[in-house]
């Protein structure tokens, strides 16, 4: 069995990078991993839009063992109806896992270091949980705030907030002409090396097998709206016992190429997954996709947590209104009622 199993999951098309139409999605990262020094891994890839890449891959022979998936059956609802499911696709990917470390990849991202898996596996065995930050690059080089970005640039373009708020948060973040880089850079180019604060678990994060099956995988409820799964699997990691582990390096840093949007639909937000963060650490939920919210747990977010959210000013003048769910919006209903419940380790040993 490998030592490291690199798990990536995708939906969007086979080229997909901006200002590099003609280079598949797969090839920055296929490329990259062929380089590695540290052999002893896998890649797992789980496509919401399988089989549409498996030719890509088998039409080429590879240095390394490649698992192309779908969605397994029993982690696609989300997925299935064409909306936003990354948990699903994540779960699916720790179900076909044999490496005792997990490494997560993005799609469109390249990895510049021969050594990075070498230097992960090597921190992993002195008992950290290492992570990467990455740079953004536009057409082949590193993506700069300047006109070209804001006519292009995935985050200029794309980002969920009023079109006159981009550019303004975009120089704010990264300074007129700066690099388009991960906001924990500054901060780590400081210190060099740190430990990081478990809601700082972003992409690119790595992690033990056991400790993912130890907290049942990535939460699915987090599914249907975009983002923050990544912190919340972090911080139930922490709260299982896994602390002070999660390890930044300046040296740590992957290439995620622009890119266009998934071809699954990221809908306006009918529940707020970072008001289900602070419900799991309120309740100290740390195994995901053994319990399922109410409606009345979710008036009880709307009561006691919304209130105190930091971002709640802003909230009422978006769609959520400070209120944690859209209750007239039949995808808050939908996902109500279609609450996954599951054994990861079960599902595994029945694969």
């Amino acid at each position: 069995m490998p030592e490291i199993s690199v798990i990536m999951a995708t939906a969007r098309n086979s080229y997909p990078i901006i200002g590099l139409s003609d280079v598949h999605i797969f090839e920055p990262t296929f490329r990259s991993l062929e380089r590695q020094t540290f052999r002893d891994f896998e890649l797992i890839i789980v496509d919401a839009l399988y089989p549409s890449k498996r030719e890509w891959i088998e039409q080429r022979t590879w240095g390394f063992p490649v698992k192309y998936v779908p969605p397994h059956p029993n982690h696609r609802y989300w997925i299935g109806r064409g909306l936003w499911g990354v948990c699903e696709q994540l779960n699916s990917a720790l179900l076909y896992c044999e490496g005792e470390l997990v490494v997560r990849l993005d799609d469109c991202s390249e990895i510049p270091d021969r050594d990075y898996l070498k230097k992960f596996w090597e921190l992993y065995q002195s008992g950290y949980f290492p992570m990467a930050m990455h740079v953004r690059y536009h057409a082949g080089k590193p993506a700069r705030v300047n006109e070209e970005y804001f006519k292009e640039g995935y985050e200029a373009r794309f980002a969920q907030m009023p079109e006159e708020d981009r550019a303004m948060l975009l120089k704010r973040l990264y300074g007129e002409g700066g690099v388009v880089r991960d906001t924990r850079w500054p901060t780590v180019e400081r210190r060099g090396r740190m430990t990081a604060p478990p809601e700082w678990f972003y992409g690119y994060s790595s992690f033990s097998l056991e400790a993912a099956l130890k907290i049942n995988g990535f939460n699915e409820l987090f599914d249907g709206v975009k983002g923050q799964e990544d912190q919340d699997f972090g911080i139930r990691l922490d709260m299982a016992g896994y602390r002070d582990i999660f390890l930044l390096d300046k040296d740590l840093w992957v290439i995620e190429h622009e890119h266009y949007p998934p071809k699954v639909s990221s809908p306006q937000p009918f529940k707020c997954n970072y008001g289900l963060i602070q419900y799991t650490k309120r309740k100290g939920l740390f195994k995901a996709n053994t319990w399922t919210l109410r409606l009345e747990d979710c008036e009880w977010i709307r009561r006691n947590i919304c209130p105190n959210c930091l971002n709640y000013e802003r909230c009422l003048g978006e769609r959520l209104g400070g209120r944690f769910y859209v209750e007239e919006d039949p995808l808050f209903r939908d996902w109500l009622e279609h609450q996954n419940l599951f054994d990861l380790r079960e599902e595994r040993m029945n694969l």
